[in-house]
């Protein structure tokens, strides 16, 4: 009896490279598509530089602080209403998931982090209500149980290409882990060539590249407890130089241009 063909393992090459564009990607819908496209539309605050770890601007604005995770979480929800009409997972597929997911862990991420430590976005939403602790415990509330809401949509999500047939449920794990320590250390990498402050490459790139997003390495465990191996194993996501290439580029102007800033004024 012929033993059963070992289902092929997608390339740690592609998922490490897809990784890195969506992470970039996501950095850049916070601080670019959020903080300063609402520079543009309030009158008084101008977006002064933009990096990875930052949106300078000339006044301080509750609503371009919230600008940020509110444009990931809008940007999230709408790549998973994409996702779900696409058929295939394959490269598009799997950045698609990628990125929803990045996305509304960023978005919900902020509001946890700025309760429960009282620094970053939203710390400068609240700062000033009374009494500050109950403004404090309330976005913790809200952002930990929208956290965790944003987990098990992600897991559901790629749990539904699994019962289709198109991944294993091996598969999460591969897609997920190695993503997670590439995209992390993007954020990091970038945060590293900040010329605001030293403190933002742990403030910035390690809560955000690892902190925000520890959310990830629970979904391989949901997926496997809410899905079964379909009778035939989808194809795995191949290796391809191309991509790599383009996600060598963008690390490159990720870390090398976007890292130490870009000015937005005029010299």
């Amino acid at each position: 009896m012929k033993a059963a063909e070992e289902p092929q393992k997608s390339s740690l090459l592609t998922v490490v490279s897809i990784a890195v564009i969506a992470y970039a990607a996501c950095d850049m819908i916070h601080e670019a598509l959020g903080h300063v496209l609402a520079c543009a539309l309030i009158p008084g605050v101008k977006a002064l530089s933009i990096s990875t770890v930052a949106t300078q601007t000339s006044a301080q604005s509750r609503l371009v602080a919230a600008a940020g995770s509110i444009a990931n979480v809008i940007v999230g929800a709408l790549v998973l209403v994409v996702l779900r009409r696409k058929k295939r997972f394959g490269f598009a597929g799997y950045f698609l998931w990628l990125l929803a997911t990045l996305n509304l862990l960023n978005g919900t991420g902020y509001l946890l982090f700025s309760g429960l430590l009282n620094v970053g976005d939203w710390a400068v939403v609240i700062a000033g209500a009374t009494p500050h602790w109950v403004w404090r415990a309330v976005i913790g509330v809200v952002g930990l149980a929208a956290y965790a809401r944003a987990v098990y949509v992600s897991a559901w999500s790629l749990a539904s290409f699994v019962r289709s047939g198109q991944l294993t449920r091996g598969e999460a794990r591969r897609l997920v882990i190695p993503a997670y320590l590439a995209g992390g250390l993007l954020l990091v990498a970038g945060s590293a060539r900040n010329s605001i402050d030293p403190s933002l490459i742990l403030l910035s790139g390690v809560s955000s590249g690892f902190g925000a997003m520890f959310g990830l390495l629970f979904v391989p465990g949901i997926v496997e407890r809410i899905t079964t191996d379909s009778a035939h194993a989808g194809p795995a996501l191949r290796s391809s130089i191309r991509l790599a290439l383009v996600a060598a580029l963008v690390a490159f102007l990720f870390v090398g241009v976007l890292g130490p800033g870009i000015s937005l004024t005029p010299p």
